[in-house]
């Protein structure tokens, strides 16, 4: 037993180092840093320096979308509150009538990360152009801007300027507009569909709810509701002009 003794005291002694070796340790410079960075993520988890959002998909009477952008902070977390400085700009959005911004931007105290919400307004203009708004951050009292970048397999992200594209408009059909049922797709068709017939404009990116049956369902009430309006435009009366093509001015033709 004795002869095993000096490699049990080697084994002991191995195992005090590793534990030792274990405990958190950072360079002297951590202590010293504090800064922030935008930090949002797309598909993959990829790091995004632009999102392009539309109100497409929102319910009809939606007027406000909110966009969370967040601010991650490189550092240690602080005991107090800590304002971040953060400029907003756009050469075609105009603040209160395209877009609000928060009172403020601070960092709480104890937490690493925030969102700085920005909240779109939906405008008839938004139908026929896209808008952009652009954050940036800059440095301040409280906090540096220790990376402005992030290289990345595919390309590079700025991680202190962030872009908001936004639209009331469709850059394709919805995944499940199906146009041998429903024929051409248009936004203006699009939008009479689920007016009239009170569909969440969501449901058609949804196969499982815009079923086959269910857009042949659709199909039948929208013809049958133009063909009403038509009756009524051509007696003189009071009629529904979202039954019109804004292109050709003749009723809308679902084939």
């Amino acid at each position: 037993m004795m002869r095993n003794m000096p490699i049990y005291l080697a084994a002991l002694a191995a195992a005090a180092v590793s534990a030792s070796s274990c405990k958190e340790v950072h360079p002297d410079y951590f202590e010293d840093i504090s800064s922030v960075y935008f930090n949002n993520r797309g598909t993959g988890n990829v790091l995004i320096d632009t999102t392009d959002v539309t109100f497409v998909y929102e319910p009809l009477d939606a007027v406000r979308m909110e966009v969370p952008v967040t601010v991650q902070l490189l550092g240690r977390a602080s005991s107090l509150d800590r304002e971040v400085s953060i400029s907003v700009s756009s050469d075609n959005a105009e603040e209160g009538t395209d877009y609000i911004l928060p009172e403020s931007a601070v960092l709480p105290a104890g937490e690493y990360s925030f969102d700085y919400v920005v909240t779109l307004l939906r405008t008839a203009e938004l139908q026929t152009s896209r808008k952009e708004v652009r954050l940036e951050l800059h440095a301040n009292e409280n906090f540096t801007l220790a990376m402005t970048q992030m290289e990345q397999t595919a390309d590079t992200a700025s991680t202190v300027v962030f872009r908001i594209v936004f639209s009331d408009m469709f850059t394709s059909a919805p995944a499940a507009w199906d146009e041998e049922i429903l024929g051409t797709f248009s936004q203006h068709k699009f939008q009479l569909v689920c007016k009239v017939l009170d569909i969440d404009p969501d449901d058609f990116n949804d196969a499982n709810v815009m079923t086959l049956p269910m857009q042949m369902y659709v199909r039948e009430e929208i013809m049958s509701y133009i063909s009403e309006e038509t009756a009524k435009m051509n007696a003189g009366q009071d009629f529904d002009e979202d039954i019109l093509d804004p292109e050709t001015g003749d009723p809308i033709i679902f084939v």
